[in-house]
Parts: structure tokens; sequence; C-alpha cells
């Protein structure tokens, strides 16, 4: 029997991408929202999945792609009858122009949608961010309304040629609103438009119930509660430290009479312990709920802010030390009047300095030999003598009191039935941490190296693509996670247990997954596993709802 292998190729975990992909029906919706052109041997959905899975298998520029595809199992991954050749550049190309024509936001929003509905996600909360990716090519547009490439400074205050993502999503960190946009729009402007567009996303999936904001310092400003407001949701943001009603808050809860809750922790093990203290107050016309946080664990930025303090100040007062030694005052009137200029300028914040004049009986020195048996002269001078000491009680009260910030919201103390006490809305306010993370996909050279691509246009749909590829990853990651429990772990690299474990962890579980093509005597191709498919990749196949078939 003569059976001869076709192709090997090594398909790993983009086969449950794309079968995530189907299932959740998006082949089918982008098509509707961009139609087939029956002159095209392809469909924009063809050049989306291509794209996308590419940005999951290392991403490389768009010329590289159709090489890319003759190493994949392309009619298993996208569909049957498909040849790599097609998805040339010039082809994908095309096909950016064709989604950009139909309006990218629009469709990658109505896909975000779609998997809200799909998934059955939390609409409750939403935590919302942008974030800057430097770019380098000499883009060029004949539309003014195209997206604007510009120069700027980073979040690292590097000068640098870069556009903008704007992201909210859930706890879960899965987009809901996603959008690509100039590179130097600032946060201040950004928040209250996104509000608005937000609300009309929630409008069109007819899902027009309160929902909470969840947004950085940048949120606090008139325009933001007003659109917040308009928008039917409710506003947590960290109050900026020059705002007035902030350095009020944080001037009271030094009061010695303030309730300060009992420490608490929001983290399983090795976390912060926190306590908190509300009051209130009106901003621009809007009642809000300040709540004080004080954490035990310092922002690094400013402990070594601190550190830098206190040396400067031992430093300067060794200085004033040495300085008055060396002084002498001739009279204690002078002295005395030196010593209480002294004490008002001198205004230690983490030591304890004592002064005080200090009387010196002295022979008075001339010039010559004295005359033999002559009673020497003596002069009383007067010093100023510091006493410095590091104060340890000065320093943990700075400590703590650089460990604190102002939670401002707007959300009632009881919502939908359910108290929202300061505890709850600092907890809302940690969950931005699942923002945070999805920019660092985003910024992934493995997932978004750089773009090559001619035209702004093409820039901006790339970075919607993007945004819908991380939408991707985190509904695989939050499915896993269902049924992955502290009780029943993974076992990862090294035996590594693994109860919460990323996207990553679990496409390195499927790292040596490959598909041997065999071609029959018959001319009839048949797939097949180079391998079994270990106990954890079976398990993780079976709660995910999928089974070998995906590969052969």
């Amino acid at each position: 029997m003569n059976v001869q292998v076709k192709k090997v190729y090594r398909n790993d975990y983009l086969n449950i991408i794309s079968a995530l992909f189907k299932k959740l029906g998006l082949p089918q919706l982008i098509d509707h929202l961009v139609p087939v052109d029956p002159q095209c041997q392809t469909r924009v959905s063809d050049a989306v999945q291509a794209i996308i899975y590419n940005l999951f298998d290392g991403r490389q520029a768009l010329v590289h792609v159709e090489r890319w595809a003759q190493e994949i199992d392309l009619e298993k991954l996208i569909r049957p009858g498909l040849h790599p050749s097609w998805l040339n550049d010039d082809a994908l190309a095309r096909h950016l122009d064709r989604l950009y024509e139909a309006d990218i936001h629009k469709v990658i929003s109505t896909c975000l949608i779609h998997i809200y509905r799909k998934e059955g996600l939390s609409l409750r909360a939403f935590h919302a961010d942008t974030t800057d990716k430097t770019v380098y090519g000499a883009y060029e547009s004949a539309s003014l309304d195209a997206l604007q490439i510009t120069h700027g400074y980073n979040r690292h205050h590097r000068w640098q040629k870069q556009i903008g993502f704007g992201l909210v999503g859930n706890e879960d960190g899965i987009p809901f609103y996603g959008d690509v946009h100039d590179g130097n729009l600032p946060d201040k402007t950004w928040n209250p438009e996104v509000l608005s567009r937000v609300h009309e996303q929630l409008k069109q999936a007819k899902m027009e119930d309160e929902w909470i904001y969840v947004a950085d310092s940048a949120a606090m400003t008139k325009d933001t509660l007003a659109q917040t407001k308009a928008a039917n949701a409710f506003l947590i943001t960290r109050g900026p430290s020059s705002l007035r009603i902030v350095k009020r808050a944080l001037a009271e809860a030094d009061s010695p009479h303030i309730p300060w809750s009992e420490p608490f922790t929001l983290a399983e093990r090795n976390g912060a312990t926190y306590r908190v203290w509300e009051t209130s107050s009106t901003y621009e016309g809007h009642p809000v709920r300040l709540i004080v946080v004080e954490s035990s664990a310092l922002d690094q930025r400013k402990g070594k802010t601190l550190e830098k303090e206190r040396t400067k100040e031992a430093e300067l007062l060794r200085e004033e030390q040495a300085h008055w030694e060396r002084h002498p005052f001739s009279c204690r009137e002078d002295a005395e009047q030196a010593l209480a200029s002294l004490k008002a300028s001198l205004r230690p914040r983490f030591h304890r300095v004592e002064a005080a004049v200090e009387e010196i009986v002295r022979p008075k020195k001339r010039r010559g030999r004295p005359k033999k048996g002559a009673e020497p002269e003596v002069e009383t001078l007067y010093f100023l003598h510091l006493d410095v000491e590091f104060d340890p009680n000065a320093w943990e009260q700075a400590r703590r009191k650089a460990s604190r910030f102002v939670l401002v919201t707007t959300v009632p103390k009881e919502w939908k039935g359910q108290p929202m006490d300061a505890q709850e809305i600092l907890k809302l306010y940690k969950g931005q941490i699942s923002v945070e993370m999805n920019f660092a996909f985003l910024k992934d050279p493995f997932f978004t190296d750089e773009i090559y691509v001619k035209k702004p246009e093409r820039v901006a749909v790339l970075g919607y693509l993007f945004l819908l590829a991380l939408a991707i990853y985190h509904v695989f990651q939050r499915r896993v996670r269902q049924f992955i429990t502290p009780e029943h772990p993974l076992k990862g690299p090294g035996g590594r247990k693994l109860t919460r474990p990323t996207g990553q962890a679990i496409f390195q579980l499927f790292q040596y997954v490959n598909v041997v093509l065999f071609k029959l005597p018959d001319g009839r191709i048949q797939r097949s596993l180079d391998r079994s498919l270990t106990p954890d990749q079976r398990r993780i196949l079976q709660g995910l709802g999928l089974d070998e078939s995906i590969y052969v």
C-alpha cells in the first residue's frame, strides 16, 4: 500500500483559535458587514482570519503572510479551497482598504457587541484607558479624515511617531469598545467622547441599563462628569492630587478622630492591605463621594522620591551643623537672634533638630609671643549647636501619607440592590489592571510587531484587527479559566501548577502539536496527528467544547 506523506503542518494552538473564531460566528458576520466581491477569489473574512492567525503565530509584515500561509493548514484553519497565493500582500491590502471604506470602527464594534452577546458577558462595569504605539513608516494619505500619525511624547516621555489605542472592557479584560485614534489625542478629550460612543453601542445592543465607568485621573473633568450622567453611567476615577477637594480630603484624613475602616485585603495572597475612609463634596456642580485609601504597598515611584528627599534633607542639616559650628558670635543677643531665625527657617520632615546657643570661653588670640608672667586674656564666644537625629515616627507618617490616594465616584451607596461601600468602590477601581494588561498584549512584539503598510487608513484597520484579536484572546482565556480551578489545576512547564493560566501559558501546552497530511493510493488526502494528545491537552479541548476534529 503506497501511502505518501504530502505535508507536515505545525498547527499547535492556531486550530483552537480558528475553531473559537468560527464558533463565535465572526466570519459570517464580517462577510455580512463587508459583502463578498464576486471578482475576488478571497473574502474579507479570509483576509481578517489570515492576519489574526498570523498575529497569534508571531506577527509578520503583510508581504510575508503569503509565505507563512504555505506553512500552515490553511484549508483547515480558514476554509477549504483557499490557496496561499491568494493571500499575497496586494490582495490583503485591497481587503484592508475595503474594511476601511466599510467603516472599520463600526465593523469591529459590531463584532465586539456580537461577542458580548454570544458569551453572555457582564455589562455592570467597564474599565477605560488609552495607550500609544510607536510606528516608523512614512505614511501618506490624501484624506484629511484619515488617522493622524503624529509625533508626540509617549508615556515614557520619549519623542516618537505614534498612534493611540483606546480601550473599554469588562472585568475580564474583554474589549466592549475600542478605537485607534490620532497619536496626540489627550485623555481629557478622549474620555467624554468615548462615554458617548459606548452609550451608543449599548443602545445598539439594546442594553440601556445603568453602568459604571472606571478610568484614571484624566477622567476627573467637568466634561467627563457631565457626559457620564448623559450616558446613564456612574464614574469611578482617581482624584488628581492638585484638586482642591482632594487636598481637603487628604488633610482631613490626618485628623485623629477620623473613623478609618479596619485593615482589609483584596488579593487572595501576598496582597496589599488597605484602610479606607469616606467623605463627600461637590465638583463642578456634581455631588461626589471621596474615598481616601491608605495602602500598605507604597508606590515605587513615590518611595524613591521620599528616599531622595530624606537624603537631601540629611545633607542640608549636616551643612547647617558645620556652618554654625564655624560661625562665632561675640554677644549672646546676636546668637539668640540667629537661633530664632534658624528655628523659623528649619522645618525638617524626617529629622528631629535641637538647636541651642552654646557659650565658650577661650584664650584670646594675639599676635606674637605673650609677655612672661602676663595673665592670658580670654574671650567669651557664642555658637549655635545643632543636634540632628533621624525621626522614625515622622518618616513612617510621611510614608503613610504618600501611600494615600483619593477615589472620586458618583456611584450611589446602594446600586441595583447591592451596597456600594468604599471597599466595593476600591475593588472596582483596582480592576483597572485588566485594561492595563491589554496594553501589554498590544505592545508585545510577538503579537503586534512594527506596522509595514503605506497608508494611515491601513494602519488604522490593522490597529482595529489587533483589538479584535485581543478580544478573541481574552474570550479564549476566560473560557479556559472557567474549568481550571485551584482544586483541578493544569500542569505547566517544569511541573508548575496553573490555576489561572494565561492564554500564552495554554498556547505553550499545544506548542508541539503537528498534523501530517497523507496522500492515499486512491488520491484522497487524510490528516492525522503525529502523536497522541496529552491528558491536559484533551482536557482543555473538552472544556472548550472541542475535540481532535479541529486538527484532522
